[in-house]
């Protein structure tokens, strides 16, 4: 790998970003995991709830609606499925944007942590959400431009991860609008884009992967457990997004303090 790009490797990142509950305000990634967690099992709660009204015989006739001339039962039948389905991703969008948003919150205070400044509960939560219009509107065109990029043979949307995941941290930390976060965001993964993605696949086949292969099944408990370990792993995330920016943005000042 090109240490020269600032980026290193996965595993060297690993030490530091399992630590997720190790915030200098302890209270605070106490807090945030706490309010994240809630967040995702409400969440959880709710899915589970509409899609519980869906029978299966609805569901078979919806199927059958999709390779025969559509009768009138077959018609109420999907629109017995499609609605409470639309639902489900309506809701599912809103607790992404709240969880995020809470994300944010720790986002901004560890890399406050990194640059030799101490935030506390409050001052995490101002610092946060004093650009809360700006973190709300890059959390859906970042979501849109990766959800798009996935329906296009998938490798699209992985680029567009890479490129703007960053522009999270420049809304936190440099107070930039929402274009000038995805073009500095852009500008700082140039020619580095394969070096990023080694290491996010490092953190997804470590802490997404299993989660996915191991927590399966429609229950409610089921998705309670998956909820508590997603939770871990995107705290760890966190860190991970803010090692390497610091790394990216602060490549320089980083190198003269070790």
């Amino acid at each position: 790998m090109d240490n020269s790009s600032g980026v290193k490797r996965f595993f060297e990142y690993l030490p530091v970003c399992i630590k997720f509950y190790k915030l200098k305000s302890e209270g605070l990634a106490r807090l945030i995991f706490v309010l994240v967690l809630f967040c995702q099992m409400a969440g959880s709660y709710i899915q589970h709830r509409i899609l519980n009204q869906i029978s299966s015989e609805d569901f078979d006739l919806l199927m059958s609606a999709l390779t025969t001339v559509t009768t009138a039962q077959q018609g109420n039948a999907a629109e017995k499925v499609i609605s409470p389905a639309l639902l489900v991703l309506g809701v599912t969008l809103v607790i992404k944007v709240i969880t995020n948003l809470f994300l944010s919150v720790y986002l901004y205070s560890y890399i406050s942590e990194l640059r030799g400044k101490t935030t506390g509960i409050l001052s995490g939560f101002k610092g946060a959400f004093k650009h809360l219009g700006r973190l709300i509107i890059y959390n859906i065109l970042f979501g849109l431009l990766v959800m798009m990029g996935l329906m296009f043979f998938i490798i699209p949307g992985i680029i567009a991860y890479i490129v703007f995941i960053f522009g999270f941290c420049y809304v936190v930390d440099l107070k930039l609008n929402v274009a000038d976060a995805f073009t500095a965001s852009s500008d700082i993964t140039r020619n580095k884009k394969v070096q990023i993605a080694s290491v996010f696949i490092g953190f997804y086949l470590m802490f997404e992967l299993p989660i996915a292969l191991v927590i399966s099944g429609s229950t409610l408990g089921s998705a309670y457990l998956a909820s508590f370990f997603s939770t871990i792993a995107g705290l760890i995330l966190q860190r991970l997004i803010a090692q390497l920016y610091m790394d990216l943005e602060y490549k320089s000042e980083r190198s003269a303090k070790s």
